[in-house]
């Protein structure tokens, strides 16, 4: 007996045939993602807890946090549910899932009518044929029966996003993850950027095809290796995926678009591949444009990649270059291919058949035991590729340099991941010393990847000066090969270790930088991070206007996003930049929106204290000092900073300061000094308050930013306030005066200092400043510093 199908909106769910369809048109959806919606939908009675579902699609306990989140975040995307929207499927923090939009149950026997589409939706149309005159292929079914292009770049979540202030949201995973794919090197590539010559889009095959899931991203890397061995340089994967997220999914290409996804690229072609099976062949045509021609070359062969590189070949001849390697693919180039596009796909369990499908005469290869071990990683499984990689680099005769250095840097990536930073660090080493041997046959694109994971196990040991060094290399690496995307990633982190090292302006340069490749790529999870790095940054530059226009370009992204740590992030800031603007509603919605991820419980404490202490809500701020987890504290000092200004006696303020373990060779905290300053100011002496307080400042003028800077010299005007000492305090109210038309509590200071003094006319001056800057802050309440 059929199985029941079901119909939520425009979708239908067949378990009988393990399909998903959208108004009659099939979805592709991986098997696993597949079979997690229908036992959510078959359980919609209820929520699903984790490990409930991992034994009834895996039927193994075993599986990795990471693959049920990829699992989880296609079947999501399918269902345009992605992100925060959650209409269909429900997390429940801490346990599992839960179906909760509304399903019909559908007779298994009846024929089933799609919803009708709408009408404001032109059908789709051919698309137009190349104009090439020895263009004999097939173009009208190339176009009107390809599988969806991948419209949408798919980003594993390779990228662990922090949420303390000073975290590197992008670095600390970036280096763990590059080596797991990097295109081929352009040999003869010059040490400066170029214009690139080619973006090879991915390969349209037609729906149903059994080999299309590697085809699409395999034959379109193999493509681009042998332009790269032509001395062209070519459009990085993951950059072209980005690119060619505006073009139509699932309909024929328009001309329109190609022209301007040409443009964008600022390539100088533009390679649109097809491959079809042809009976017992495939055969392949290359659509080629440039800003004035539009031609198209065919070819045949026994297998995808034997027929995409005579037509590679073959257009390469037409424009005078001369391919490099003319011998047709290898059963392992082959194989390799397969797997690394499934790896790319972030199709796991398909990359393992691919692996456990190798023949046995090239299953011991080492190229292959790496994508086996980077296959491991991916699920979690850090013994396993541990093991892998070691088995590669111990083969002899050696494997190739490239081989042995992503083996040397899959060992660095899981020292990363085991918390063993010294380790990696001298993986990545030894890894760029095979490379430097390789000399100018050196992949540049695994020279940039080694030096950025170095960086990274330089960051985690807290060398920051060779760890931007490594990052500037890297940097420069990922240039020369044109990878900007990369490049910029980079420029993000980079951006973040001059902010921990309190150079600013250098900070938010590289944010910029870094916001222009991501905006002009649409790579919106990374442009998302990096828009909130520049708005803390700017925090901390004393420019909380400016820091909410840079935050609220996230707005348009949001819907978008899928990472629940990124969407953690932007939260986060949404929380500390409405406060410092007042906006103590728009805060408050941004905590409880944090607090529905159970993570995310200290950062909700912090938050709620801090926008406690700012509403006046004395109670509630020493409530939360008395009874809230100090662990966080350990992270970083805003939260000690925020609790012993709530805190209602000495002992609960004095239980979240943090140990000073500031030594010679190590700098002092600036939100540590303050915090004991503060302490003292509010429980101890006010001569030892102002002596802590100009302790303060010292460490800030040494080591703080301008915002450390400004809290303790606010904090030193109010202890002299409060002793009259008026022109004293006037002084160092005068050393804040460029702040005060746009910092709150400089203004509040200001405000006080004159109506104390009964300097009725500066008051008023004052008074009206004060008004425009309080938003939804009661004037009699001193600002949270």
């Amino acid at each position: 007996m059929r199985l029941i199908r079901y119909r939520f909106g425009e979708f239908l769910l067949d378990p009988a045939v393990r399909e998903l369809s959208r108004a009659g048109e099939r979805l592709p959806l991986p098997l696993k993602s597949l079979e997690c919606l229908v036992y959510l939908v078959a359980n919609r009675q209820r929520a699903v807890g984790r490990d409930e579902l991992v034994s009834a699609v895996w039927g193994r306990a075993e599986v990795s946090d990471t693959v049920i989140t990829q699992t989880m975040r296609r079947a999501r995307k399918a269902l345009d549910d992605a992100g925060d929207r959650q209409t269909m499927i429900r997390t429940v923090p801490g346990f599992g899932y839960r179906w909760v939009a509304e399903v019909e149950e559908l007779d298994p026997e009846a024929p089933v009518v799609p919803p009708a589409a709408k009408a404001s939706e032109p059908a789709a149309v051919d698309d137009v044929a190349p104009s090439a005159p020895e263009s004999n292929f097939d173009s009208t079914v190339a176009a009107q029966n390809v599988a969806p292009v991948q419209h949408k770049p798919r980003r594993p979540a390779r990228i662990p996003l922090l949420l303390a202030l000073a975290a590197l949201v992008l670095v600390l995973g970036a280096g763990a993850w590059w080596w797991t794919r990097s295109p081929a090197p352009m040999p003869g590539a010059s040490t400066t950027a170029t214009r690139t010559a080619a973006t090879v889009l991915p390969v349209r095959v037609p729906a149903g095809e059994a080999d299309a899931s590697w085809v699409r991203l395999g034959a379109m890397e193999y493509a681009a290796d042998r332009l790269r061995g032509a001395k062209l340089q070519v459009t990085p994967t993951e950059q072209t995926l980005h690119l060619s997220a505006g073009l139509a999914e699932g309909q024929a290409l328009d001309n329109a678009d190609l022209k301007q996804l040409l443009e964008r690229s600022e390539a100088r072609w533009l390679i649109v591949p097809t491959a079809q099976r042809t009976g017992a062949q495939w055969r392949v045509q290359l659509r080629v444009l440039d800003s004035a021609t539009d031609v198209a070359v065919d070819a045949v062969g026994d297998t995808p990649l034997q027929a995409m590189a005579v037509a590679t070949d073959t257009w390469l001849r037409r424009i005078q270059r001369t391919p490099a390697d003319r011998a047709a693919p290898t059963e392992l180039q082959e194989r390799l291919r397969r797997i690394d596009a499934e790896l790319d796909a972030g199709q796991l369990d398909a990359a393992r058949e691919q692996i456990q499908g190798t023949p046995k005469a090239i299953r011991g290869s080492a190229a292959l035991q790496v994508r086996e071990g980077q296959l491991e990683y991916r699920a979690g499984r850090m013994a396993d590729a541990a093991r892998l990689f070691e088995r590669a680099l111990a083969q002899q005769p050696a494997a190739t340099a490239g081989v042995r250095a992503k083996g040397l840097m899959g060992l660095g990536a899981v020292a990363l991941r085991d918390g063993q930073p010294d380790q990696a660090e001298a993986r990545y080493s030894q890894a760029l010393a095979v490379l430097a041997e390789a000399g100018g046959n050196a992949d540049t694109s695994l020279l940039g990847n080694a030096y950025n994971g170095r960086g990274v196990a330089q960051v985690q040991q807290g060398n920051l000066e060779a760890a931007v060094a490594d990052l500037g290399q890297a940097r420069a690496a990922m240039r020369r090969t044109g990878d900007v995307v990369s490049a910029a990633m980079v420029g993000a982190n980079l951006g973040r270790m001059e902010g921990m090292r309190n150079h600013w302006p250098q900070a938010l340069q590289e944010f910029d930088g870094a916001i222009d490749v991501f905006e002009h790529f649409q790579v919106n999870d990374y442009l998302a991070a990096t828009l909130a790095a520049k708005a803390m940054a700017q925090l901390e530059t004393v420019q909380p206007a400016q820091a909410r226009t840079t935050l609220a370009r996230t707005d348009a992204l949001r819907a978008g996003l899928e990472d629940p740590q990124l969407i953690g992030v932007i939260l986060h800031a949404r929380a500390v930049v409405a406060l410092a603007n007042g906006e103590l509603d728009k805060a408050a919605d941004a905590v409880d929106a944090l607090a529905a991820n159970a993570d995310q419980g200290p950062l909700v404490a912090r938050l709620s204290m801090a926008l406690a202490v700012s509403r006046g809500d004395s109670g509630k701020a020493q409530q939360l000092a008395r009874n809230g987890d100090t662990s966080l504290k350990r992270l970083d000092s805003t939260v000690t900073i925020v609790a012993v200004q709530g805190a209602g006696n000495k002992q609960d303020a004095a239980r979240w300061l943090r140990p000073d373990t500031a030594t010679p060779a190590t700098k002092p905290d600036p939100g540590d000094a303050f915090a004991r300053a503060a302490l003292q100011y509010r429980f101890g002496e006010p001569a030892a308050a102002l002596r802590e307080a100009q302790t303060a400042l010292a460490v800030a003028n040494r080591d703080g930013s301008p915002n450390d800077r400004v809290r303790a010299n606010l904090l030193r005007a109010r202890i002299l306030m409060d002793a009259r000492q008026f022109d004293q305090a006037t002084a160092v109210l005068g050393e804040l005066d460029a702040y005060a038309a746009a910092d709150y509590r400089v203004a509040w200071f200001a405000y006080t200092l004159y109506t104390q003094r009964g300097d009725t006319s500066s008051g008023q001056q004052a008074r009206e400043q004060l008004i425009a800057l309080a938003g939804e802050r009661k004037l009699d309440v001193p600002p949270l510093l």
